[in-house]
């Protein structure tokens, strides 16, 4: 499903479209009282003017449009849209919310025998608990009966379930993705789905069958929580080095998902024990191993000039010469990271606090990658022109038009920096080869900057000091005053201090002389 399927904008708001199957126009026309007698879709306001807020709701307003159609059609004594109507018992979710909650009674009921009756002879109120609980399944099997449905599936797993034998990870896994996802980005969370369903593939490696992604994510859907131990995840760690090819950083975000998923589970009550403790033993040794063999680093002298000199229209011609450009220069003179520049607004450019202060840039937690990187950065002269540039050339000129109108939003996470990362990575290889692929990214400008930083202050810059760094790149510092105590804002003179002396004293000559020299090189804007 794309991001547009079965939405709609009206005045500013998003709305669900359920699209209603030609050959049940009229059906559906006539329940709903329809003045012309056919209704080709059903429309319902999802009360909220945000896209990402839109996607996760869609599903379900959909869903419950179908049902509430369903009910309408049953009372007709017309056939329902999809599939049978069937009571909500039925559901597979369902089924598991009342088995679970028959589970949590059971548990909580006494099996102290007592004095019974004449009839039963002695008992406990456990075991007359679990009795009523059998007849109750039985006058469901006869209702499932009556549809058609084979009933022993159901009290099959109601049993197993409500007895403790067998818990199901699927629906506590959609569960718990829904109490999560509200607080992650959607990158994490389609990295959390990677991690089960490599999962499920290397439970089916174990069983020795080859499997496919779809059949991965059912099989560890249906795979119960109970049977999930140390001795079976064991090998889960190699599996994913050896057979995935994984390196160990890779690894520990592969198993992290899964133990913190353990650990819900721990405090909802569906598990004893976490199997997942200590399955990353090693791995971070592992992982500073492979830093040091194939360690990302900064750009070198040499390279920060072949970039700077280098015109990104010449190597390709397209819409993102002119971006490149700009964030190639931005990035060095803030150390800010990719997305967070080419996100930037007219409102976040923030004029001078004081007289000889410089012009900032806020970085908001809209964009701000974690709770420390909310933030302001002063813009260098050489900056400065960049910014005011593009300022006068945007066609837009409210205060949310966006700086990089030519970076549309894309991926999960609807990031500015989605396309315009894998055109730099292709700008990059085409000036410095594909040597540099693993060693160098945009990021590589950040590391430059910080480097920069130190140079400075070691030569005399003392406004370019290690915590008015960590404050400028967005890091938390490192000392325990530095975090704690520390005013978390320096103010606007403190940071442009920092910038101007790390300029100055930190960046190399020839790499200032290439930034002056070719400051008015760049390329056309794509909608001049």
């Amino acid at each position: 499903m794309n991001d547009m399927a079965n939405l709609t904008v009206r005045h500013g708001s998003y709305y669900v479209r359920f699209i209603v199957p030609k050959d049940r126009w009229r059906d559906v026309g006539a329940v709903l009282g329809s003045s012309t007698g056919l209704r080709r879709d059903v429309l319902k306001s999802l009360q909220t003017r945000e896209h990402k807020v839109a996607l996760k709701l869609r599903d379900a307003a959909l869903e419950a449009i179908r049902r509430s159609l369903n009910l309408k059609l049953a009372e007709a004594g017309l056939p329902p849209l999809h599939g049978d109507a069937v009571p909500d018992w039925m559901s597979a979710d369902c089924l598991l919310s009342e088995a679970l909650e028959a589970r949590r009674e059971i548990a909580a009921t006494s099996d102290r025998t007592d004095g019974g009756d004449e009839q039963m002879g002695e008992t406990d109120p456990r075991r007359r608990l679990i009795e009523g609980m059998d007849y109750f399944l039985e006058d469901r099997a006869e209702q499932l009966e009556k549809v058609g449905k084979d009933p022993s599936g159901y009290v099959t797993r109601y049993r197993e379930i409500a007895l403790g034998k067998t818990t199901p990870i699927g629906p506590l896994f959609d569960r718990w993705m829904r109490d999560v996802e509200s607080t992650i980005r959607q990158q994490t969370a389609r990295g959390h789905r990677l991690a089960f369903r490599l999962f499920g593939e290397f439970l089916a490696f174990q069983d020795g069958d080859a499997c496919s992604s779809q059949d991965a994510e059912t099989l560890i859907a249906s795979t119960s929580v109970e049977s999930i131990t140390k001795r079976r995840i064991g090998e889960f760690p190699e599996w994913l080095a050896q057979r995935k090819g994984l390196s160990a950083k890779t690894i520990q975000s592969r198993i992290s998902p899964l133990k913190t998923f353990w650990d819900w589970l721990e405090r909802k009550g569906y598990s004893e024990t976490n199997p997942w403790l200590g399955a990353t033993t090693g791995l971070k040794r592992r992982a500073e191993m492979e830093e040091k063999q194939e360690r990302e680093r900064e750009y070198t002298e040499a390279e920060l000039i072949a970039l700077l000199q280098a015109n990104p229209d010449a190597h390709r011609r397209w819409g993102y010469g002119a971006a490149i450009f700009d964030l190639i220069r931005l990035g060095l003179l803030t150390g800010a990271r990719q997305n967070e520049l080419a996100s930037l607004t007219r409102d976040r450019i923030q004029p001078p606090e004081t007289e000889g202060a410089l012009p900032m840039i806020v970085i908001t937690s809209e964009i701000a990658k974690t709770r420390n990187s909310r933030r302001r950065i002063p813009l260098h002269p050489l900056a400065q022109k960049i910014i005011k540039e593009r300022l006068e050339a945007l066609e837009d000129q409210s205060e949310d038009a966006p700086l990089f109108p030519e970076c549309p939003p894309g991926g999960p996470d609807r990031k500015r920096s989605w396309t315009l990362s894998r055109r730099f990575t292709t700008f990059r290889r085409d000036v410095l080869g594909k040597t540099s692929d693993g060693q160098l990214d945009y990021h590589s400008f950040r590391r430059c900057f910080i480097t920069n930083m130190e140079n400075a202050q070691r030569k005399g810059s003392s406004a370019c000091s290690e915590l008015i760094r960590d404050h400028l790149v967005g890091h938390k510092p490192q000392s325990l005053a530095g975090s704690t105590y520390a005013t978390k804002d320096f103010g606007g003179d403190a940071y442009s201090a920092a910038i101007m002396g790390m300029v100055e004293k930190g960046l190399p000559s020839e790499v200032l002389k290439a930034l002056e020299a070719t400051q008015n090189n760049r390329p056309p804007y794509p909608w001049a």
